[in-house]
């Protein structure tokens, strides 16, 4: 299984404004950083800010910042939010799967374990996790803080960020149709 670049430069954004809680953050200053698109992060920040993670402020002096508790927020609702295919086989939607094995068939219930495995260890991990770990973030060290109370207009926003059922559960997104 591999998570798509989408998902990894989700990750990335919320990361970076988890480290860096107390002020805004800009697309250039992240596309710089990172070495992607604008373009591309523009999209990412658009989703992100749609589920309510992300505050987002237009014009001059803008950016983004976190928009939740960054210890409410886990890794595997990010990833879930983010992917648009969670089927690892053709077997997991059963409205396209053609396999004449599927009836009796142990691979499908074996990778579903996976799966649900995979994300119980997603789970278990929340941005404040990922970003108190360790170096990198902002100029953060090990020994500095990463989470802080936040404002009660952004904590309203966590309690909304879970509502889209998408976000917490395991089925597939249907994926969006590519412009040219």
């Amino acid at each position: 299984m591999r998570l798509s670049e989408y998902t990894d430069y989700a990750c990335r954004v919320l990361m970076h404004c988890t480290a860096n809680l107390d002020r805004l953050t800009t697309i250039g200053e992240l596309a710089e950083l990172y070495g992607i698109s604008r373009n591309h992060l523009m999209k990412i920040v658009q989703d992100l800010g749609r589920h309510g993670l992300l505050e987002t402020t237009r014009g001059r002096g803008g950016g983004i910042r976190l928009g939740v508790d960054p210890s409410q927020v886990r890794l595997g609702d990010i990833v879930r939010m983010a992917e648009t295919d969670l089927r690892l086989v053709e077997c997991f939607d059963p409205h396209t799967n053609r396999c004449r094995l599927t009836p009796g068939c142990r691979l499908q219930q074996t990778l579903h374990r996976a799966l649900r495995a995979f994300f119980t260890e997603l789970d278990a991990v929340t941005l404040a996790d990922l970003v108190n770990s360790g170096a990198g973030f902002g100029g953060a060290s090990r020994d500095t803080p990463m989470t802080a109370p936040l404002p009660a207009k952004r904590a309203r926003a966590a309690a909304l960020v879970f509502s889209d059922p998408r976000v917490g559960s395991l089925k597939t997104r249907k994926p969006q149709p590519k412009t040219a």
